[in-house]
């Protein structure tokens, strides 16, 4: 693969990059500031600066509205570039570091935290203000990733090993998967496919069946995962710095 460009600016470690529907990119480090770059160019278009701790989330919803949770136990909220990029709103109740938050279509912010809870709030919707809504408790270490599958369900993965499915309607435990490792990361694609890394593991499951299916085994565990548009699946390991594609 040609290693097309660098983008210079971030004085410590990125932990966090995620794009926005425009090509927006966005990365969040241990400096604690949410930088903007362009897609077009890579050129750095602005900076978010609000947390007090190392930023390790990112997520953008539909309407660009950029949502930032971080090692300071707080979850940022900020308008998307077409709209300013202007601080909205500090969303507060998780009791350790926000480790991974997923948006839903169904206008809902799942956040998982070490401090072993998942909590569910109301995404910014037009003028009315994004507010706290609930927990998903049942993880008893801390959750590493929360998913949102097209229909609203909600998948998440803890340090408990086990991979666990609510109703995205009220909340409710739908099935408990054991998974034998840290669950670290979970990607989902189109048509529903799932993949769950799990300890050095990355496995298959349709979101069904009582079992998954393991799809590889790595030399190190997965620091991130996604799957692209076209199904390849795009795998960081914690030993080293290059990009695995499969």
């Amino acid at each position: 693969n040609t290693h097309l460009q660098t983008l210079p600016g971030n004085a410590e470690k990125v932990r966090a990059l995620v794009v926005a529907n425009d090509g927006t990119l966005y990365s969040g480090s241990d400096d604690g500031i949410v930088r903007i770059w362009s897609g077009d160019d890579g050129s750095q278009l602005g900076t978010l600066a609000g947390h007090e701790n190392c930023v390790t989330t990112l997520a953008v919803g539909l309407d660009g509205t950029v949502y930032s949770g971080s090692v300071d136990m707080s979850i940022r909220v900020w308008a998307g570039r077409q709209d300013g990029s202007h601080f909205i709103r500090t969303l507060v109740g998780h009791a350790d570091f926000v480790e991974s938050i997923a948006l839903s279509k169904h206008g809902k912010v799942y956040s998982g935290s070490w401090d072993k809870m998942i909590r569910v709030w109301s995404a910014v919707d037009g003028t009315h203000l994004p507010s706290h809504l609930g927990t998903l408790e049942g993880h008893t270490d801390i959750v590493y990733t929360v998913a949102v599958g097209a229909d609203g369900t909600v998948y998440s993965g803890s340090h408990d090993c086990t991979l666990r499915v609510w109703s995205g309607h009220d909340g409710s435990p739908v099935r408990t998967l054991q998974m034998g490792d840290a669950v670290l990361n979970i990607a989902i694609g189109a048509g529903n496919t799932m993949l769950v890394a799990h300890g050095c593991h990355i496995s298959t499951w349709n979101g069904v069946a009582a079992e998954t299916a393991i799809l590889c085994v790595l030399d190190s565990v997965v620091n991130a995962m996604a799957i692209g548009q076209d199904g390849r699946l795009f795998i960081v390991c914690w030993d080293d710095e290059t990009v695995h594609v499969l």
